[in-house]
């Protein structure tokens, strides 16, 4: 069994591989000051609510775009686990050419994002990751990654939104959307959000179909709202286990080093 780590800014998801297939994958919220035991803990929690016992994980490869969390959640995993715990970054096969002015700034969940979404689409695609930011990253028709753009992700942007402003209240991004007249301040909030964000998607996608061409496929994963998934109308491939079946590809093919 290979157990997949991803640490993004707002939560760690992990999943475990056997015979190739997805066992189980799960969210932990990232807490920039928990410590190795404590994510020993939480995740040694996961795997046993899931009836993982420590003998099984055979391997375990951790991709992270917060590097202050690097270091402790591997050394979580090195406490829980008598295997040797590989990190995305350079030096690691991952198949994909990178053709971008620095290789080395490429966060590991958009490599691994994009690793797998070649598996389940040819190229030309685009690889929408929704979290704290919404990343957008292209790989062409010849597979190689070209570049993309990276802009607020709808909760980080409403949140700013609410925090700077006197009138104005959380509202709920999961939520449907109506029409774009909304009658109410919260529901104007709401639709601004969602619509705001779909529209934002489009735009960017059929900016990209221009360069790359209008067979450019869109795959996506990550805190995706349906409530934006559905307004979006550039056609979407949603995924949530994208990134660790990438991580766990990567693994695969580093597996001998």
């Amino acid at each position: 069994m290979i157990l997949t780590v991803n640490i993004g800014n707002t939560n760690i998801t992990l999943g475990a591989f056997e015979n190739d297939s997805i066992l189980f994958s799960a969210r932990l919220a990232s807490v920039k000051a928990a410590t190795a035991d404590e994510y020993a803990v939480r995740i040694g929690g996961v795997l046993s609510l899931h009836h993982i016992a420590p003998e099984q994980v055979e391997g375990a490869i951790l991709g992270s775009v917060v590097p202050s969390l690097t270091s402790p959640v591997k050394a979580a995993l090195e406490m829980l686990y008598s295997v040797r715990v590989r990190i995305v970054g350079p030096g690691m096969r991952s198949g994909l050419p990178l053709r971008i002015d620095n290789p080395s700034e490429l966060g590991a969940e958009l490599l691994c994002g994009a690793v797998a979404a070649l598996q389940i689409h040819k190229p030309p695609l685009v690889l929408i990751h929704m979290d704290t930011a919404c990343s957008m990253m292209a790989v062409n028709a010849a597979g190689q990654l070209v570049g993309g753009v990276i802009s607020a992700g709808p909760h980080l942007a409403l949140n700013t939104l609410v925090r700077h402003t006197s009138q104005l209240s959380h509202v709920d991004v999961d939520a449907p959307v109506g029409s774009v007249l909304a009658t109410t301040t919260a529901s104007s909030l709401h639709t601004g959000a969602v619509l705001g964000t779909a529209v934002m998607i489009d735009g960017l996608m059929a900016r990209f179909r221009a360069e790359l061409g209008q067979d450019t496929a869109a795959i996506a994963t990550g805190q995706f709202p349906k409530s934006i998934l559905n307004a979006c109308t550039c056609g979407i491939t949603y995924r949530e286990n994208l990134i660790l079946d990438g991580l766990y590809m990567i693994w695969c093919k580093n597996k001998k080093k």
